[in-house]
């Protein structure tokens, strides 16, 4: 595997979408005019490779964009490309394969979930582009915004991501200075980042009426792919953890309380697990990208390829700089052939281990998907399915800790899966908020902001921010969070994925090459079949089955060695 190209060397051509429509129309005229079976895939394959084309910009432009967000030409750049996608009409086309009469021998070929996939397109696109359009700009903006926002700290400026490592710090005061001068950073912006969310919330609400939806929440669920499953399902999830987590999670508080040596576990405290810090990598990225090597040839000779492949090629970059986007890491998909991009923002703590993984994870699902030889169609997972991949390899790195982390490695594992536990509620409890931001579309900022710390004492409770309260009363964690910016209605999908992924770890700890191969059937099956079709084919149940949550918190019981309240 040696792939002729380095990322810094792709060249990026704007994309002409008035050209892109009159071209797209061309192709749905001729899938009308089709006389076969075979001459509707080849017209379908003509249309996936152009849209193709036009996805490889819109990534590459979001990609250097989020590298360098001072980089005036790429910021532009994303938002012409994130606006031209989001407004391109593709329903007319995905119409005509819908109505194509040789469609049936297409369903027999390559099953069920065709049609289901083509449908919901078009129920989602047929109408309020320019409301679409207009939320891809104003969530670039929120984007760059965030990205560029200075605090100062002691005397000296950084950037958000330089401050998660003060967040860390083993002494008490840095931690409460750290996160004062962070949220002092975001609240003098709150003019300008509160008006934001508001407008995303009454685009959304837009987009769902456009399509014919009584509410953003359904139009949400269908955009994830949720079919025969929804808010029904997802809310009684959320209580699952309400009663069998939640317990749990105040066991290892109190443990925590005790570790660090504290009258009372404060929530500056929380991301500390140990008096004397959390576990430290051993080195910067040269080192992450090194101990990584030898970690993905010791799991399969192929992973091992695939990850020297993308070290060749400059297909990550998680080198630290104050420029980058903060909070978050992602991988992104070029196609045309290329590798997928895994974008980390380094900060010297154990988190950039995790997050590395975590993408790379990602990467690996995506490779694994394009050997199968899917339709474009195919190419993703359904949404609730995305994120099992990456949670999964997270815990499978376990036996590789001490490459990354030297002595510190049994106190990265310990903490981790700790920190996978809390996880699991903190995301329920963004669903929760995004269920309520979006069964009250009216309320303002204010509002949103104190419905958050009332929903957040469900998943924390008795939680105490002592000095930082001022600030969080006045929406200092809020306006931080690009879930509710950004991600509207998906970081339920993390909890449900970690679900899945502790069911493979606790097999992996029992037969580790039997989980290996339910792992790599998992992530080869792609988009080609619904959530749970797929979740089946690696033996896994859907993580919103009764009981599941009881048998996750049984099992961290026994992996942690704890005994039960």
């Amino acid at each position: 595997m040696n792939p002729p190209y380095r990322f810094s060397e792709l060249p990026y051509e704007p994309t002409d979408f008035v050209a892109v429509g009159r071209r797209l129309r061309e192709y749905t005229d001729a899938v009308r005019a089709a006389g076969s079976a075979e001459e509707l895939m080849r017209i379908d394959a003509a249309c996936d490779a152009m849209l193709d084309e036009v996805g490889f910009a819109n990534t590459l432009a979001y990609i250097r964009s989020s590298l360098d967000c001072t980089d005036a030409f790429y910021a532009e750049a994303a938002q012409k490309e994130a606006m031209g996608c989001a407004t391109l009409d593709q329903a007319p086309y995905t119409q005509a394969l819908l109505e194509s009469p040789f469609m049936p021998e297409l369903e027999a070929k390559f099953g069920p979930e065709l049609r289901a996939r083509l449908e919901q397109q078009v129920r989602l696109r047929s109408a309020g582009l320019e409301l679409l359009g207009k939320e891809q700009v104003l969530m670039n903006q929120y984007q760059q915004k965030k990205a560029m926002t200075k605090v100062l700290f002691r005397g000296e400026t950084h950037s958000e991501a330089e401050m998660y490592a003060l967040f860390d710090s083993p002494d008490r005061q840095t931690r409460i200075d750290a996160r004062k001068a962070t949220y002092e950073a975001f609240l003098a912006q709150k003019d300008e980042l509160a008006p934001i969310l508001l407008e995303l919330v009454r685009l959304r609400c837009g987009i769902a009426k456009a399509n014919g939806f009584d509410s953003y929440l359904d139009y949400a669920n269908l955009d994830y792919f949720r079919r025969d499953y929804g808010e029904k399902e997802l809310t009684a999830f959320c209580e699952q953890v309400k009663t069998d987590l939640i317990p749990l999670l105040r066991q290892l508080r109190e443990e925590q309380r005790r570790e660090l040596g504290v009258e009372k576990l404060m929530a500056y405290d929380l991301s500390v697990r140990f008096w004397d810090g959390n576990a430290v990598p051993v080195g910067g990225p040269q080192e992450l990208t090194a101990a990584s090597q030898k970690m993905y040839d010791g799991l399969s000779a192929e992973f091992g390829a695939f990850f020297r492949a993308m070290v060749e090629s400059e297909s990550f970059s998680v080198d630290s700089s104050p420029n980058k986007v903060a909070g978050m890491g992602f991988c992104t998909t070029l196609k045309r052939g290329y590798l997928p991009y895994v974008f980390g923002n380094c900060n010297g703590t154990d988190d950039d281990v995790s997050v590395f993984t975590h993408e790379i994870g990602h990467a690996w699902q995506a490779y694994c998907t394009d050997q199968e030889g899917y339709l474009d169609i195919f190419r993703q997972m359904p949404l609730d399915a995305v994120e099992i991949p990456s949670k999964t390899m997270e815990l499978f790195t376990y036996p590789y800790a001490e490459a990354f982390f030297g002595a510190d490695a049994e106190k990265f594992r310990q903490g981790h899966f700790r920190e996978a536990m809390r996880e699991i509620a903190a995301y329920c409890n963004i669903h929760e908020l995004g269920t309520w931001i979006y069964t009250h579309p009216n309320a303002s900022f204010d509002e949103i902001n104190a419905a958050a710390m009332e929903i957040e004492k469900l998943y924390e409770p008795g939680l105490d921010y002592g000095v930082l309260e001022p600030y969080i009363a006045q929406g200092g964690a809020l306006l931080r969070n690009m879930a509710v910016y950004s991600f509207p209605r998906y970081v339920i999908s993390y909890a449900l994925s970690e679900m899945c992924a502790i069911e493979l770890f606790a097999r992996r700890e029992k037969d580790p090459a039997a989980a290996w191969e339910a792992y790599t059937k998992l992530c080869a099956s792609g988009g080609s079949r619904s959530y749970p079709e797929t979740l089946r084919k690696a033996g896994l149940q859907p993580a919103y089955a009764p009981g599941s949550v009881k048998r996750a918190v049984e099992f961290a019981r026994e992996y942690l060695k704890l005994k039960a309240e």
